[in-house]
This record gives C-alpha cells, sequence and structure tokens, in this order.
C-alpha cells in the first residue's frame, strides 16, 4: 500500500505512522508535493514523504482509516 506520511527533513525513513494516509500510486507524488508546499500539519525540519508499507507496520493500520485523494482538482482528506 502506497503511504503518505510526515518524515523528519534529511530522514525520510523516519515518519510518524500516525500521520500515514492511503494515496494511490497515480495521484501520490501531487498529493504529496502540494502538502509540503502548504506546509500541512508540518513542524520545522519536517516533509510529507511517500512511503511503501505492508500490513506488518504499524502505517497500514493508520492507512486503512485516513487517505488523501483528489476530487475535482482540490485535495480532499478522509478521516
Amino acid at each position: 500500500m502506497k503511504v503518505i506520511a510526515i518524515s523528519a527533513k534529511g530522514h525520510e525513513f523516519l515518519y510518524k505512522p500516525s500521520t500515514a494516509h492511503k494515496v494511490s500510486e497515480r495521484s501520490g507524488r501531487k498529493i504529496m508535493d502540494a502538502l509540503n508546499k502548504a506546509g500541512y500539519k508540518l513542524k520545522e525540519n519536517e516533509v510529507w514523504h511517500m512511503h511503501d508499507v505492508d500490513c506488518y507496520d504499524n502505517a497500514y493500520a493508520y492507512a486503512s482509516y485516513q487517505e488523501f485523494t483528489i476530487y475535482k482538482g482540490s485535495i480532499r482528506e478522509r478521516r
């Protein structure tokens, strides 16, 4: 499953599982870029980064209930 989560800048492999949101492979990059540009829920030295997770990762459970989608040109968050 492709997810976008808040990661430490420069150490993108370290991310907060509770911030993981499911995204489609097709629109994931666009959503990630837009969230970073807007600074959505980011603190200093944090970025949104795309990760590939499986069912053994905590982020998988969070992403099952949280999702970003693009609908008519705008990003929507489902919780």
